[in-house]
């Protein structure tokens, strides 16, 4: 599959999936095209028994107009949900003209999820049915001082930024796609 490329005024995003199968990677670079530093919500984690993890491979997976969105990026609590806490994305900093690049794996069929997804009480699928994929990533553009106030957080895979009471509207994003065809699980 080839790679498609979306550009605002922060940042371009690159993405494309490789391979076949069940198994797919989803590969993709971010440039900041900004004076400043542009902080990425890129690293899903979760919590467990009151320690805090990086998720390496996952992307949330979202059925957004009828398309399957996957991303990284924060999400916001639904309407009705109260949580302890909002999770909020580690981020991934990069500096003035600079770029990262990152690789992910994604599993055929897809399962539509978010950090607030209640797995204990999840529906047999109907069965799948394919879909156009495209990527999102969230970020916000640092300002003077902004690099002080992360949170070091410890995890087991060292210890990773985080700025845990971010404001879901005070992200920005960047889609781009399609990227291609992926099978989904058909929820009720």
């Amino acid at each position: 599959m080839s790679s498609v490329t979306s550009q605002n005024n922060d940042i371009t995003l690159t993405a494309r999936f490789t391979g076949e199968g069940h198994s797919l990677l989803l590969s993709y670079r971010v440039t900041n095209d900004t004076g400043g530093t542009v902080y990425l919500f890129d690293m899903v984690h979760a919590d467990y028994d009151g320690s805090v993890y990086p998720l390496v491979d996952p992307c949330y997976a979202t059925i957004e107009g009828g398309q399957l969105v996957l991303s990284r990026q924060v999400i916001p609590v639904p309407d009705g949900m109260r949580v302890e806490t909002v999770n909020i994305p580690f981020v991934t900093a990069i500096k003035p003209g600079h770029s990262v690049d990152k690789t992910v794996r994604q599993v055929q069929p897809v399962f539509p999820w978010t950090p607030y997804t209640d797995t204990d009480n999840i529906p047999p699928a109907r069965g799948t049915q394919p879909m156009n994929a495209y990527f999102r990533i969230g970020y916000f553009v640092g300002a003077d001082g902004t690099s002080a106030l992360a949170k070091p957080v410890p995890t087991d895979q060292g210890t990773l930024a985080s700025f845990d009471s971010f404001p879901f509207e005070s992200q920005k994003t960047l889609i781009t796609g399609p990227l291609g065809t992926l099978d989904i699980y058909d929820m009720p």
